[in-house]
């Protein structure tokens, strides 16, 4: 994983780069649609970046559901915070946690985070590919979650180094290639596997796959 401090240095221009999320939102409502929610639910929101998530997140859990938010860069959560605040999300619904997941210290700090607050409704948002471990971290995540717990991973990938890929892969720091959904779709029930074209003349697609741990 490149060096958070490059995501700090991203994160304030982050929604203009991405256009309000205009290229993600379908695969992103996708993903959140997958994770079947409902009010009161608690949900790790995983890769939170500007906390994208947070209002279509919030809307399916309401003020009883919690979203625990976790990144790696202090710069992409304190603009995550910022927009929690301007969508008027109380504070005793929303926690933050700053955790390097490339790193064992941080995967413990989630999977710790999981022991204690026990979600039962986990999303990878823009991030596993991100990871050289990223087999590994979901991996741990799954064996820490309870059985019946929903995940599902919205990201980037393609199936060629084209110039388009190795160009979506230098924005955010990723490899596109690899294939993030495996450790879901090697031990999960109910996996799912959708594609979006987004990035279509790029030939890079926005994949959701989801899955339900047995």
């Amino acid at each position: 994983m490149v060096d958070s401090r490059w995501y700090d240095k991203f994160a304030p221009l982050y929604n203009i780069g991405t256009f309000a999320d205009l290229f993600y939102r379908r695969a992103r409502n996708k993903a959140i649609d997958e994770l079947a929610l409902s009010p009161g639910s608690t949900v790790l929101d995983i890769f939170c970046g500007t906390g994208v998530d947070f209002g279509p997140l919030h809307r399916e859990i309401g003020a009883q559901g919690r979203i625990l938010a976790v990144d790696g860069s202090e710069g992409m959560l304190k603009e995550a915070k910022a927009r929690s605040r301007a969508l008027e999300i109380n504070e005793n619904c929303i926690d933050f946690f700053e955790a390097d997941l490339s790193r064992n210290g941080g995967i413990e700090k989630v999977v710790s985070c999981i022991h204690e607050k026990k979600p039962r409704h986990v999303l990878f948002s823009l991030g596993l590919t991100c990871l050289e471990n990223w087999h590994n971290f979901t991996s741990e995540i799954l064996s820490a979650v309870q059985s019946g717990t929903r995940l599902a991973i919205m990201d980037a990938y393609s199936k060629r180094l084209t110039l388009g890929s190795r160009f979506i892969s230098w924005i955010g720091a990723a490899d596109c290639q690899r294939t993030v959904w495996r450790a879901l779709e090697e031990n999960c029930d109910s996996f799912q596997w959708f594609e979006f074209r987004p990035f279509k003349v790029l030939d890079v697609s926005v994949f959701v796959a989801s899955g339900t741990k047995p």
